[in-house]
């Protein structure tokens, strides 16, 4: 009988991260259209969250461009996003203060 394979800890993180990922974009008040440089896009489309080989990689609309935090980084996002806390890294509020960064 073969032991079953366990997960890394980025893999993990990187699920968390996903699994919130993908609640915004399914939440019609979260992801409701907002204008953004003259058209009106959904805040989340398609987005997803995967490790890599020293952190955690983000995208938050397919089309665009990808972020990539440090396991800390990535951490501190995913127990925000676990508390609760509902936006992008960027918009994570700073080390040690409730105010929001960005």
């Amino acid at each position: 009988m073969s032991k079953a394979k366990e997960l890394s800890p980025l893999k993990v993180l990187a699920r968390r991260i996903d699994a919130h990922l993908k609640r915004f974009e399914a939440d019609p008040v979260i992801n409701a259209e907002r204008p953004q440089g003259g058209m009106m896009l959904a805040p989340y489309y398609q987005p997803c969250a995967w490790h890599g080989y020293r952190g955690i990689a983000i995208r938050y609309i397919d089309f665009q461009g990808t972020s990539h935090l440090s396991k800390a980084e990535a951490e501190r996002y995913a127990d925000l996003l676990d508390g609760g806390f509902v936006g992008r890294h960027t918009q994570m509020p700073a080390a040690g203060t409730g105010e929001r960064a960005g």
